[in-house]
């Protein structure tokens, strides 16, 4: 079974798709991608009806002890009102087009990648995990926490990123360790995935952190990881059950770049919920962000063909 259009506007952990998540949520990455007004209404078309304003009063009060079929709409809420308000923004021709070459390498081709890997939706113990959303995460966490990606090589960077994940993802933690990338799929814990059996990330995460380099080097820091934490969040499957994709892709919009553009009782009410529904996005959490940002150098570089 090859990669599907209904993967493009997928919502769901049960989703086999091939493409290893890297194009889940495509239709929105395509409208923040372009300055085409045709996929710019394709993606507006199908977020506006499931946007954070337009849901229920019900649905926007839930909370970590509520049901998870109210979170799911809620989140993907957030996510598509983040998404329609990118669209809308004035934003340059020289920074789309910088954003639909990065989106172009770590959707689109990425996708191609995991599809020769994982034709028929890979192993079938493993079909339903996340996968490519727990790199973007990764990196937008490092990233948060001071990730040094200033002086280093780019194959110092891609070791970076694949320690952090083994550690995430190892069977030799403690008892009293919680997993960070898992989720929870009815009373199943579950690993993301084991690095072992996927000899060949190592090859995607190095393509991704060019392609987020050279972005950087033409439009900025700022520019780039707001894009690349929206892509994180609307490529995941589930963030529902994502802890990092809750607290290092949307978390920090809210809080940061589209702070200021969301109406402000929208923005309240989003990052209200935020807390609200899910514990790793305590209060504290926005401070100790905040602290990492001013003490982070802007990104320059090893340059991006740097090996």
């Amino acid at each position: 079974m090859g990669h599907t259009t209904n993967c493009e506007t997928a919502k769901t952990y049960t989703c086999v798709c091939p493409c290893g998540g890297a194009r889940h949520g495509a239709i929105l990455i395509r409208g923040i991608a372009t300055s085409d007004p045709a996929d710019q209404a394709e993606a507006i078309e199908w977020a506006e009806p499931r946007r954070w304003t337009r849901l229920p009063e019900a649905t926007r009060a839930t909370t970590v002890k509520g049901r998870v079929a109210d979170r799911h709409p809620a989140v993907t809420g957030i996510a598509s009102e983040l998404v329609i308000t990118l669209i809308e923004q004035g934003r340059t021709d020289g920074e789309i087009d910088a954003i639909a070459a990065l989106a172009h390498q770590i959707s689109d081709e990425i996708g191609d990648e995991f599809e020769r890997h994982l034709d028929g939706g890979g192993p079938d113990h493993r079909s339903t995990r996340h996968l490519w959303c727990v790199v973007l995460a990764t990196l937008c966490r490092l990233y948060d926490h001071g990730f040094n990606l200033v002086n280093g090589t780019l194959d110092d960077l891609v070791e970076n990123i694949m320690g952090a994940l083994r550690e995430d993802i190892s069977t030799d933690r403690g008892e009293e360790s919680q997993p960070r990338d898992i989720y929870q799929y009815r009373h199943r814990i579950v690993a993301a995935f084991e690095v072992s059996e996927y000899a060949f990330l190592e090859a995607l995460i190095k393509k991704a952190v060019r392609a987020v380099m050279i972005a950087v080097k033409e439009i900025g820091e700022e520019a780039v990881f707001k894009h690349l934490r929206l892509i994180g969040a609307t490529t995941c499957p589930d963030p529902d059950r994502h802890p990092d994709v809750v607290k290092h892709c949307l978390w920090p919009l809210l809080s940061g770049p589209f702070k200021e553009t969301l109406e402000d009782s929208v923005a309240t009410e989003m990052r209200t919920w935020l807390r609200n529904a899910y514990p790793v996005v305590p209060a504290v959490l926005e401070r100790e962000l905040r602290g990492a940002r001013h003490n982070l150098s802007p990104i320059r570089a090893a340059a991006p063909d740097d090996e």
